[in-house]
């Protein structure tokens, strides 16, 4: 099982999530987390892309700077990309999905 396998594999347990075809199915992407009627996540290129959302993302701008697995794409964007190759890896993208299903569970209220 490859780290990606695994990352999807681990975050479709993760309460209310659930693994179906990306809406960015077009543009390589493969299966995508969802949560609901929004994704939350997807891979591609050995990368996971998270939809923080804008809120988180700049509640953890700091700590995602610093970590060199992470792009943050620029100012404004719901979505960070993370490398994910490692045991390590699928653990901070594993911590990154469960701040992305607590934001998409408050926009959803």
């Amino acid at each position: 099982m490859t780290a990606l396998d695994d990352f999807m594999t681990r975050g479709a347990r993760l309460r209310g999530v659930r693994i179906q075809a990306s809406r960015f199915r077009g543009r390589g992407h493969g299966d995508a987390l969802w949560l609901g009627t929004r994704e939350i996540a997807h891979h591609h290129n050995g990368q996971v892309d998270v939809r923080l959302t804008r809120a988180v993302v700049r509640e953890l701008r700091d700590e995602l700077r610093s970590d060199a697995r992470i792009d943050l794409r620029g100012p404004g964007f719901d979505w960070i990309l993370v490398r994910v190759r490692t045991r390590a890896d699928v653990e901070r993208a594993l911590e990154l999905l469960r701040y992305a299903t607590r934001a998409a569970r408050t926009i959803a209220r």
